[in-house]
């Protein structure tokens, strides 16, 4: 039986919306490295991907890999720098849902929704994609219903 003196009204991070986040963290965490280092390091990744292309043991990913390369042109640095910011705001909205914090959701949803958009700005695709959408939206589903428990902001 519940103990009706309990006064502890403490927001409790449930299950759910623990793996979520994790799932948050290595996911935002990876984009925002690995479109970190190739903004960092354009020049290098473009020589590599084109050994990679002339490289006879790769002859089976040649069709696969010249596409990636075109699409990596098209995007240049300011859309891998772009993505990586994007990444950093969602991974910090990431955070801040950790911690209980209603401000953590708008961040994360907001990114997000920018990110979904993104290659479209770069005239990479005309819609986003099925299966990113889908994904996008059952995160943020998720996200939106688990605020009941979130901690009130903190008014400074």
């Amino acid at each position: 039986m519940e103990n009706p003196f309990n006064t502890d009204n403490t927001p409790k991070r449930s299950t759910l919306l623990t793996v979520f986040l994790i799932f948050t963290f290595i996911g935002s965490g990876i984009s925002f490295l690995s479109n970190a280092y190739v903004s960092l390091a354009f020049e290098q990744t473009i020589a590599f991907v084109e050994d990679a292309i002339d490289d006879d043991s790769m002859a089976g990913l040649g069709a696969l890999l010249e596409q990636s390369l075109a699409s990596m042109e098209r995007l240049g640095i300011g859309g891998f720098l772009l993505s990586a910011l994007l990444a950093l705001v969602s991974l910090i909205g990431a955070v801040l849902m950790w911690k209980l914090n209603k401000r953590g959701f708008h961040f994360y949803a907001s990114a997000q929704i920018v990110m979904l958009f993104t290659p479209m700005l770069f005239g990479m695709i005309k819609f986003p994609g099925m299966l990113e959408t889908l994904l996008t939206a059952i995160f943020i589903f998720v996200y939106a219903r688990e605020l009941k428990v979130f901690a009130k902001p903190v008014e400074e």
